[in-house]
């Protein structure tokens, strides 16, 4: 982040604390709310205070941003349209923008792309449902966050009309991400968004726009005229983009259908493959740390000790989520021949026996122990202390259903097992099932407060997705 702004530097009632940036209508700052909330600022540029069309459109605009909600979008959380210096104050999204992360890492998954498309087109929908066109829907306004993408500085591009037309010292929006309409200064309706979406997704896909290079009347020029070069775009998702390309807005589809679309495409890929990439997620909790800096006083050691508890909790989240990732059950390992031993007096039966279950392997159903096509009945001897227990193999975890429990083995590749909840033995890792399913869908996997895990079984016929979430012993509530 830039250097930080001097104490006493305010706009309204936020105070200012680092600059993260400016555009056409004005700078950009991160502030602290009275509240110790953070949120970005935007201060209109002097000159534009000035002209009374620009307030009256700015106070307007900012009267319908206001309204839109929805999961995609970063909401107008305060605005003074009437101030000497006109501001706007959103909620603070700590994430790269998608220029930042495709600037960095490079064009972005299919998977990834397919599902960012979703979850704007579903952004958009919030945003034209209260009758509002974003008209500068760019890389640099999306900011990629923990849980999905936000679309910011909707509704904004609309004041600026009145300052700025489209003459050789400007245009509204950018000309890349610019529709046909916009750059022949014709009607701008929803379906324009609908345009600059899909020139976005692709440059999320190729590092490229779909116009290309050059001058600024060069690339208006083939927005206008000429057909998208989506060269290094996958099949799947070209085939998405291109009638969102169409010259004529009445042949494109409306975000709800884009929704739908892209929803139904993004369902086709596995959840792996619909993630952000994680050097993308780690920027996106490096800078959550970097604004927590902001919030913390660590020029103390009990400072600087809550800041590091925070980075670690941070890092841990991230690698759990990545350790989520689908992967196909191991089948049971090999179990050496037992040696002879001698045969232990018969012990009382535990209070509470276990419900037997794992991913894989041939299971009984009945709670027997099933290891490589033979019955292994082991007693194991313990001393004074400990608890008489089997390490159980069976196919049972496919029935697993919301309220059931289960244990995830540290140390067999995450091998599941599900067992009784009564069960007194305290395992490693145990979890509590907050939902099962064959598969979940995207908003699913999103709404999991926990841990996400894939089975399949090792002839590929039994499959389930659980949202797990942890608990510290067996029977917990």
């Amino acid at each position: 982040m830039p250097e930080a702004l001097r104490t006493d530097a305010r706009i309204g009632p936020y105070i200012l604390l680092r600059r993260l940036g400016g555009g056409g209508m004005g700078d950009v700052y991160l502030a602290r709310s009275r509240g110790g909330r953070l949120v970005a600022v935007k201060v209109v540029r002097p000159h534009l205070a000035q002209d009374p069309d620009f307030r009256r459109r700015f106070a307007a605009e900012v009267g319908a941003a206001r309204k839109v909600g929805g999961f995609y979008t970063a909401p107008v959380v305060d605005a003074d349209p009437t101030a000497e210096t006109p501001w706007l104050a959103t909620a603070y999204v700590p994430g790269p923008s998608l220029q930042e992360a495709v600037a960095a890492f490079g064009p972005l998954p299919a998977g990834t792309v397919t599902a960012l498309g979703a979850g704007l087109a579903e952004g958009l929908g919030a945003i034209h449902g209260c009758g509002l066109v974003h008209r500068d829907l760019k890389p640099a306004n999306v900011i990629l966050a923990e849980d999905g993408p936000r679309i910011i500085d909707f509704g904004i591009a609309r004041a600026l009309d009145a300052a700025t037309r489209f003459t050789t010292h400007g245009v509204i929006g950018t000309p890349a991400f610019m529709s046909p309409e916009q750059v022949r200064d014709d009607q701008v309706g929803p379906k324009s968004d609908v345009f600059s979406l899909a020139s976005l997704l692709a440059h999320a896909a190729t590092g490229r726009t779909p116009f290309g290079d050059g001058t600024t009347f060069a690339v208006l020029h083939r927005v206008v005229y000429e057909a998208p070069d989506l060269t290094g775009v996958p099949p799947a998702l070209t085939a998405l983009l291109l009638p969102c390309l169409e010259k004529d807005p009445a042949e494109r589809p409306d975000a709800t259908e884009l929704l739908d679309r892209f929803a139904r495409a993004a369902e086709s890929y596995a959840p792996t493959a619909r993630r952000t990439p994680d050097q993308v997620t780690t920027m996106i909790v490096q800078r959550g740390n970097a604004a927590a800096t902001l919030l913390l006083p660590t020029d103390t050691p009990l400072g600087r000790k809550a800041l590091l508890t925070d980075l670690a909790t941070a890092m841990t989240a991230l690698t759990a989520r990545r350790a989520a990732a689908e992967r196909p059950v191991p089948r049971p390992r090999p179990v050496p021949e037992p040696k002879p031993v001698p045969e232990p007096k018969p012990e009382p039966e535990p209070r509470s026996a276990p419900e037997t279950g794992t991913s894989t392997g041939t299971g009984t159903g009945d709670g027997g122990c099933v290891k490589t096509g033979f019955q292994v009945i082991a007693a194991v001897l313990f001393f004074s202390g400990l608890y008489l227990h089997n390490h159980v193999d069976s196919k049972d975890l496919f029935q697993a259903k919301a309220g059931d429990c289960v244990r995830i083995e540290s140390y067999g590749n995450h091998t599941a097992y599900r067992q009784s909840c009564g069960f007194p033995v305290p395992w490693d890792e145990p979890y509590k099932v907050v939902e099962a399913a064959e598969q979940f869908d995207y908003a699913q996997e999103l709404a999991c407060d926990g841990k996400v895990m894939t089975y399949t079984s090792g002839d590929g016929t039994k499959k389930i997705t659980l949202c797990l979430r942890r608990i510290s012993r067996w029977g917990e509530d």
